[in-house]
């Protein structure tokens, strides 16, 4: 039961982080739209270039989370 709150806590927590992640992602592209709107091609590249490096740190964390409760879910079947 224990292992189960602990699982469902890290859930839970990791929820919380995507969530954050994802309104910077909105805050991040309503800047993009703005600047192209706007005419600041310069800058909207920049700040694309950065919602690409956050997009692939986001993807990368969320393997490496499913990787560690894969490895969980194992441990707890055995």
């Amino acid at each position: 039961m224990e292992a189960l709150n602990q699982t469902a806590t890290h859930t839970a927590f990791v929820k919380e982080v995507e969530i954050q992640r994802l309104s910077w992602f909105d805050a991040l592209f309503a800047t993009i739209k703005a600047d192209i709107k706007n005419g600041d091609i310069q800058k909207a590249q920049k700040l694309a270039d950065l919602g690409q490096y956050l997009a692939e740190d986001f993807q990368q964390y969320s393997e490496d989370d499913l990787a560690g409760l894969k490895k969980e879910l194992e441990a707890d079947n055995e």
